[in-house]
């Protein structure tokens, strides 16, 4: 009786003990899955961002910057509004963490990058529109043909008194003064929407560029004056009597700039408004096959879709970010939580910058799609 009480004691202590020691060995094995997971779970983040390029969008990506600080606080975003042209090449030599473009990729240039840290994204960050801006003493309202716009931006038509202008604005009949035409002198996405807009005008005689083609005659030259950016534009018309420029809607909005209302494809002069620039994206955008992120996007265009819709305005185009696939851990996971925002929470933001309205359903696929295609290295 003894010994079988010995032996059950026995036997007790020894189950006691393997249970205490399969206890430590799984709390020890779970110290240690936890020291090696704690480093990767919590992302260390940079401390801010770099982008740069397209003007165009230059207020909405303020607002984002600091929408996405004021609610994560996690790290900054500093996108320099320095035009499509300077973000592409700032993107070319690896100088930002994304760019900004109203214009794609040219194919020449998505092909040499194919090679390049894993390739380049183009993703569809937002959708604008460009319009005329004009600065005639007296005057806040103007309508133009698309002939009648063409022939103003290529030299043809020299005064506000021409006869074709004034069939359209009678209240020009008497003013006998010389066209001031203001461009974009640097290399410019919102040029490359205008003139994609000539382009199609013109049936291809004007080119469609990221640079303004100047008019062949020496002396219609004089009458065109260059400046540097939507600001540069918008700061040149509103200090010039008598010229007309192109800037997009946010610009003329904010400046309190009269715009031109400008023929449509159902014939009818249209204002650019929000409300306008969503009929034309509505009218259209089931007829647009959004390529995938990393193909070419070169032949992409709202403009050459002319909106039908008899409520659209006729000028509208999508802006773009681009950015490398590979990055390094760092900027990957923020550049990932920043324009994942920007396609969950930024959108709402949208309607509060004037000048823009929010992406299509479709647009926004294909911008979480391309946000999944970044990677750290």
């Amino acid at each position: 009786m003894h010994r079988q009480c010995i032996s059950k004691t026995v036997a007790l202590g020894s189950a006691i003990a393997v249970i205490v020691i399969v206890a430590m060995a799984a709390l020890i094995a779970l110290n240690i899955s936890k020291e090696a997971t704690t480093p990767t779970s919590t992302p260390r983040w940079p401390e801010k961002l770099l982008g740069g390029g397209a003007t165009f969008v230059n207020p909405l990506m303020q607002k984002w910057a600091y929408e996405f600080q004021r609610e994560k606080g996690l790290f900054g975003v500093d996108y320099q509004s320095i035009g499509s042209g300077q973000g592409i090449a700032k993107l070319k030599e690896q100088a930002v963490d994304f760019a900004a473009s109203d214009a794609p990729l040219k194919r020449s240039d998505w092909e040499a990058l194919k090679s390049v840290r894993g390739g380049v994204i183009q993703i569809p960050i937002t959708i604008g529109s460009v319009v005329a801006i004009f600065n005639i003493p007296g005057v806040d309202e103007l309508k133009f043909s698309q002939e009648v716009l063409l022939k103003i931006f290529d030299g043809s038509i020299k005064r506000w008194n021409d006869p074709q202008i004034v069939s359209l604005n009678p209240q020009l009949s008497n003013v006998d003064k010389e066209i001031i035409v203001v461009y974009r002198a640097d290399r410019s996405g919102t040029t490359f929407i205008w003139t994609s807009f000539l382009e199609k005008v013109s049936k291809g005689k004007f080119p469609s560029d990221l640079s303004f083609k100047l008019p062949d005659e020496e002396a219609d030259r004089t009458r065109f004056i260059g400046a540097k950016g939507n600001e540069g534009v918008t700061e040149a018309v509103r200090n010039t009597q008598y010229s007309i420029g192109y800037v997009e809607l946010s610009y003329a909005i904010l400046n309190r700039l009269p715009h031109a209302a400008v023929e449509n494809k159902a014939g009818k002069f249209v204002n650019a408004s929000m409300e306008s620039v969503k009929e034309a994206v509505r009218s259209v955008i089931e007829q647009v096959s959004l390529p995938d992120p990393l193909d070419d996007w070169s032949d992409v265009s709202l403009i050459k879709l002319e909106p039908p819709s008899p409520d659209a305005y006729p000028i509208v185009s999508f802006s773009y970010v681009m950015l490398y696939v590979e990055n390094s851990p760092e900027k990957a996971a923020a550049l990932r939580e920043f324009l994942t925002w920007v396609y969950e929470k930024g959108q709402r933001y949208v309607a509060d910058v004037p000048g823009y309205v929010p992406l299509p359903d479709n647009a926004v696929q294909i911008g979480v799609k391309g946000v999944s295609y970044i990677q750290g290295k």
